[in-house]
């Protein structure tokens, strides 16, 4: 399994690849700038404050990472819990881990994130990088479904999942998630397609 870091979504993530179609591991730092209304509340000033000021963490730890100071970037994360815990911040702290090669804290940070945002699929695919990278493909699998299950239109998880069941046997299930990322717009499917056409017909 060969690591490629997904997108870093202005304010997100990871995902590492599988078998021979790259499978992209998606850790996608989880980076917002402004409080989400939903955990702000305008009668609560004090709270306010506490949420903008871990914002403001969230936001430098970005430009940190961004310039490739992951330890500086995870210590403004930190900051931010300590502050406010939020589902962004613990998701930050799991993307630093991520790529400090530490997949098991990764793993607990991205699990500490889904208590504040349950129905997550970057938590959920970023959790089954970690457990890929560990070889632990049935933990793996089983986040990547959840992932499916909430995003159903995200073509990357619906690719990787079809890569990991690929790599464990599943060729039908991996030929339907091939499908499915083809139509969603995954050029690189059609290239896992033909292969896995190819073993299907032996």
């Amino acid at each position: 399994m060969s690591n490629v870091i997904r997108r870093i979504i202005t304010g997100r993530q990871i995902k590492p690849s599988t078998v021979q179609h790259n499978y992209r591991p998606a850790i996608r730092p989880l980076i917002k700038y402004n409080v989400s209304p939903l955990r702000a509340f305008s009668v609560n000033i004090p709270k306010f404050d506490r949420l903008s000021e871990a914002s403001d963490q969230i936001k430098k730890g970005a430009e940190y990472l961004n310039n490739g100071s992951v330890d500086m970037a995870m210590n403004c994360y930190h900051k931010s819990v300590q502050i406010a815990p939020t589902a962004e911040g613990h998701f930050n702290i799991g993307v630093c881990y991520f790529q400090m090669g530490k997949h098991k804290d990764a793993i607990k940070a991205f699990e500490r994130s889904l208590e504040y945002e349950p129905n997550s699929a970057d938590a959920h695919t970023n959790i089954a990088s970690c457990y890929l990278m560990l070889k632990d493909t049935e933990h793996a699998v089983s986040h990547l479904e959840q992932a499916s299950n909430f995003n159903p239109l995200d073509g990357e998880v619906q690719y990787n999942l079809g890569c990991v069941y690929e790599a464990v046997g599943r060729l039908s299930d991996a030929k339907t998630r091939f499908e499915r990322a083809l139509i969603l717009d995954i050029d690189r499917a059609t290239k896992a397609l033909e292969k896995l056409e190819k073993k299907l017909s032996q």
